[in-house]
């Protein structure tokens, strides 16, 4: 829905657009309001702040320790804390960086003012939310300034426990992701015309076809005609065999071919044009020399229009490499380098009754802060 669309940030790789994150509508587990998932600490403090009569009003500030990060988490906080304090929310002055927004370090991205006993046992869910997605969220960013978006496909989906993929999803996307592979991780966001699940083929498919290319796509065209068609090329470690196998059945309807070549191995093609290839360690794997030949093959054969996909084991650091040397890639499919956990978020108490009382090295002055966050109505 084109009203709900609302520009995201706009940096060195373009303008960013997403959906209006306060319209997502995230799902929680009951269980939190029981504290089960709180640390005990924080059930220990409350208790007894309980039985003292201390802190009835605070501010707990949350912020993160990167030199820079894209914000993600606090749409979800938000929704969070509705969920869980119900009309009491209202008893609370919340100040945020909307979800997207460029933090830098010790930035305050969110801060909680109010009795402490309404939301003290929710500090370390709301610190794990704010770090993965943040995390994420900055992870498929850093990518697409290397790329664009049209050329990076969130392929998380085997990396970690199925149940986050919405989250992740919805992460990878305030990233600037547009392609996923999975119905779930595009749940929060699929209202986003711009957004799509889609895929390539397995190599469990081929191996049903006894690790023939050919009678593995005709059969995928025949029942998903409508269907882009990938070759993933890559089964038997030999590339450019497989191109020619397809162009000799007259196999006309390749869109995309992906390689996918294992790190431990060297394809066929490389290992009879270097002699020495076993010691070139260059060689393994999805690499420049294979991504080129695998180019001028499909040019030589006729398939000029059929467009590259690599994946397997890809970083930051690769796809920088891939992109300065201009290789003929026209998408990575990157999984495991997007979830990585490096945007870590803490929260702090830093004011009681309205005085600043805090840990060393945590108590710095929030007030001009304050100015740049919105404040929820």
């Amino acid at each position: 829905m084109v009203n709900d669309i609302i520009i995201l940030y706009i940096d060195s790789s373009g303008t960013h657009t997403m959906l209006d994150t306060f319209k997502i509508k995230f799902k929680f587990d009951k269980s939190i309001k029981l504290k089960k998932y709180t640390t005990k600490y924080f059930i220990a403090t409350q208790k007894v702040l309980f039985d003292e009569n201390k802190g009835k009003n605070v501010c707990l500030r949350f912020c993160h320790f990167s030199e820079s990060a894209i914000v993600c988490g606090v749409a979800e906080v938000i929704s969070l804390l509705k969920f869980v304090l119900n009309k009491k929310i209202k008893k609370l002055n919340i100040k945020y960086l909307p979800d997207g927004t460029i933090a830098k370090k010790y930035e305050p991205v969110l801060i909680i003012e109010g009795d402490y006993q309404l939301f003290g046992h929710l500090e370390n869910i709301i610190d794990g939310i704010l770090s993965r997605r943040s995390s994420i969220a900055t992870n498929v960013h850093n990518f697409i300034k290397e790329t664009n978006e049209d050329k990076f496909m969130f392929m998380s989906d085997r990396n970690d426990d199925y149940l986050l993929q919405p989250y992740d999803g919805y992460a990878a996307y305030v990233g600037g992701a547009k392609k996923f592979v999975t119905e779930k991780q595009i749940e929060f966001i699929k209202t986003d015309p711009s957004v799509s699940a889609t895929g390539t083929i397995p190599h469990a498919l081929i191996q049903q076809f006894n690790g023939d290319i050919v009678k593995t796509l005709q059969a995928y065209k025949k029942s998903l005609p409508n269907n882009i068609v990938v070759g993933l090329i890559d089964y038997n470690n030999d590339c450019l065999g497989e191109i020619q196998k397809l162009k000799d059945a007259n196999f006309n309807n390749l869109d995309y071919v992906r390689i996918d070549t294992s790190s431990s191995l060297v394809d066929l093609s490389l290992q009879q044009k270097n002699k020495n290839w076993k010691d070139n360690i260059e060689l393994y794997g999805v690499n420049p020399t294979l991504i080129q030949e695998v180019r001028k093959k499909l040019d030589d054969v006729g398939y000029k229009n059929t467009k590259i996909v690599i994946s397997s084991g890809l970083t930051l650091d690769k796809v920088k490499d891939y992109e300065s040397k201009k290789l003929p890639v026209d998408m990575y499919g990157i999984g495991k380098s997007t979830t990585k956990i490096n945007v870590f978020f803490t929260g702090d108490l830093i004011k009681t009754n309205g005085q600043y009382q805090a840990k060393i090295g945590r108590n710095n002055n929030i007030d001009s802060s304050i100015e740049k966050m919105q404040s929820l109505k």
